[in-house]
């Protein structure tokens, strides 16, 4: 290979959504090596998230297949109290609005779609490069950042010429990168109970589908909030999950008691006569739906200040590793997947290893701006927020077109 297109060998510390995406994005020019400190079924489960359009243009150019997701697009938003009386409904056509619609998902089929763009043969995909290589049951335990190297849990070494951490809100690495005092996660107060509900378990609990849910598959798909209004700061957040088969439920409250489990995992056991207890005074039908839910997780809501660098010689931080922040405003994958995207600069015409940690900054330059802006975003509507409010950032929070856009105002 020529010098002036020199192919860079990259590490990639996790198989999250960020991980698994800038695997994809490198893939087509370098050599990547993704190593997961978890089994392959580490994201597993039925809960929900949801992808705005800042981050489906970008999975849309390296060949997403909605299809694949069984997506629900999302058209507006609606807003009821405790026992499903309208308070306020919009609808909002993100595809006009922004070039790109919002789409719901099982985060464990969309991170199985992200893995198979992350691996599957360039010729299936159309794509230049080879796959990406997943080591599993291996993680990194130690970096050297300046030189390109990390040290795994079985005590072997690995260098390259790119070092990603992707490895999550609980990262190994972000000390060794941002600096031994660097923030670490912290507590919102708030708990979320994730569940996932069939359309056949409904049926079977409640004889038929709830209006609320035979309303979304009628017509615009919605997320439903129900909200407590009462000063309690219960909310459940509504939205239907494989092409309207399933329905998300999470269930957010202040946190009553600290479960180590439920701070070091989102996938901890959640307990559902708790759950019944918490929002006994919610509609019937969805206080049915916690009762026949077949998993029940919970998870204590953390966020992180901005750290004051994400890059060190040869290594960067992205993802919740970088940015953690709550799902108030459903942004913290999305803004994971902008931060794969900005590899593209590293596939472009002349780039050498030697140019890696330049670049790396850049990159910081950026997107670490961008995902403080976000984070105070969702901070500001995490509690006492009315719909309405809810709503307003949507156009900061969805109007990013990537990384060479993002430099011309730099």
């Amino acid at each position: 290979m020529a010098l002036e297109d020199q192919q860079l060998s990259v590490i990639v510390v996790g198989s999250g959504l960020a991980g698994l995406a800038a695997a994809r994005i490198l893939r087509e020019k370098h050599r990547v090596t993704v190593y997961e400190r978890g089994v392959p079924s580490v994201a597993t489960g039925g809960q929900g998230i949801c992808n705005f359009p800042n981050a489906i243009k970008i999975m849309r150019q390296i060949g997403y297949n909605p299809q694949n997701t069984g997506s629900v697009p999302i058209q507006g938003f609606r807003t009821v109290d405790k026992l499903g009386n309208l308070i306020y409904d919009t609808e909002y056509r993100f595809e006009e609005k922004y070039g790109a619609p919002a789409l719901a998902h099982m985060r464990v089929d969309f991170r199985a779609e992200l893995l198979r763009l992350a691996t599957a043969p360039s010729k299936e995909l159309g794509i230049g490069g080879e796959p990406a290589q997943i080591i599993f049951n291996n993680g990194a335990r130690d970096i050297d950042p300046e030189a390109g190297e990390i040290t795994l849990d079985d005590g072997t070494k690995a260098k390259a010429d790119v070092i990603i951490a992707a490895d999550g809100i609980h990262s190994r690495l972000r000390p060794k990168i941002a600096g031994p005092d660097c923030p670490k996660p912290q507590k919102s107060g708030l708990t979320c109970c994730r569940v996932a509900v069939s359309a056949n378990e409904a049926i079977d609990a409640l004889g038929q589908l709830p209006d609320w849910w035979q309303e979304q598959i009628n017509g615009d798909s919605r997320i439903i909030v129900f909200e407590a209004r009462d000063g309690s700061d219960r909310i459940m957040v509504v939205y239907g999950l494989r092409n309207m088969t399933y329905m998300n439920m999470s269930c957010i409250f202040p946190t009553k008691e600290e479960k180590e489990s439920t701070t070091n995992s989102w996938m901890a056991e959640g307990d559902r006569q708790e759950m019944l207890e918490i929002f006994h005074d919610f509609t019937p039908s969805v206080k049915k739906l916690i009762g026949v839910a077949t998993e029940v997780k919970l998870w204590e809501l953390q966020d992180m200040e901005p750290l004051d660098r994400w890059t060190a010689g040869r290594a960067i931080l992205i993802g919740d590793a970088a940015h953690a922040m709550t799902p108030m405003q459903g942004q913290g994958a999305n803004i994971g997947i902008e931060d794969a995207e900005a590899f593209r600069l590293l596939m472009q015409p002349g780039v050498t290893r030697n140019d890696v940690p330049t670049i790396l900054k850049r990159i910081e330059e950026v997107k670490k701006p961008r995902a403080t802006r976000v984070l105070h975003n969702t901070r500001a509507m995490s509690r006492g927020i009315s719909g309405e409010e809810r709503y307003r950032v949507m156009d900061d929070n969805c109007t990013y077109h990537g990384i060479f856009e993002a430099l011309k105002g730099h």
